[in-house]
């Protein structure tokens, strides 16, 4: 690859978890790696971003003799600070994770993880989000040096990484790397929540309500990533900004006919 590439290492488990650090360790080696991450676990928060007050960080130990940058808010909020503020060159990728947690389908619309590499599209900068499953963290070690290779093959390969506004959702499946059935290049998978919230009354009398739900009409070929992960394969989703609805723009042109009255 030549000069060593200068990396965006962010995610929302938050700064001390052990997935960024496996993936840090991992990065460092082959690269020049700047960690922006939230101070706090951050899951769940989606694209969400610090607006209308203020935002504070902190410099402090990461790993070893390294230093990073905590940040009191959410991964976006790690991206925007690190791009505008924090660095003085222009990262050349943003690396989100290894989350805690498959991000598969629309839960990448939620996944604090994908929305950090999304950022850094808004920006004109490639990303690469990394997920793993709830039901094997043992191997963040094995899936961070994975995710090493992904990042050096995509940019020997240039794939996909020329153009700015596409990132890329990457998830590992539920299994040791070595029972891995291969990997492939997925759809994003369109099944839902079955959300229902579950009542819980608390000591002082106050009722609480928790979330819970799985995932439902999960597509049954392996092309989307859902079903992919379940299959025991690395899911590479290649996702972009541009989320115009193309196919309704003839119909719609009528519109333009119209003169609305208020």
């Amino acid at each position: 690859m030549g000069q060593r590439l200068n990396i965006l290492l962010t995610n929302d488990d938050g700064f001390s978890s052990l997935g960024i650090a496996c993936l840090y360790r991992a990065l460092k080696r082959e690269f020049e790696v700047t960690v922006v991450a939230p101070k706090h676990e951050q899951s769940g928060v989606g694209h969400s971003f610090s607006y209308k007050k203020p935002l504070v960080f902190e410099k402090k130990l990461f790993s070893d003799t390294d230093m990073g940058y905590a940040v009191a808010g959410t991964p976006a909020d790690c991206v925007k600070i690190a791009l505008g503020h924090l660095l003085t060159e222009k990262p050349d990728i943003v690396v989100s994770g290894i989350n805690f947690g498959s991000n598969t389908g629309v839960a990448g619309f939620y996944s604090g993880t994908v929305a950090a590499v999304r950022e850094g599209a808004f920006w004109q900068i490639p990303g690469i989000a990394f997920s793993l499953s709830e039901s094997t963290p043992c191997y963040f070690a094995e899936y961070a040096e994975i995710s090493c290779n992904i990042i050096k093959n995509m940019f020997d390969m240039k794939a996909g990484l020329k153009d700015t506004r596409i990132y890329f959702n990457v998830n590992y499946p539920p299994c040791p790397p070595d029972r891995c059935a291969g990997t492939l290049v997925t759809r994003q998978s369109l099944s839902f929540y079955d959300d229902t919230y579950i009542p819980r009354t608390c000591d002082n009398g106050i009722t609480e309500y928790w979330l819970e739900g799985g995932k439902k009409d999960v597509e049954l070929q392996n092309e989307f990533d859902t079903r992919a992960v379940e299959n025991n394969y690395i899911a590479i989703t290649p996702l972009q900004i541009d989320a115009t609805a193309f196919d309704c723009v003839a119909s719609l042109k009528g519109l333009k006919q119209l003169h609305l009255k208020v």
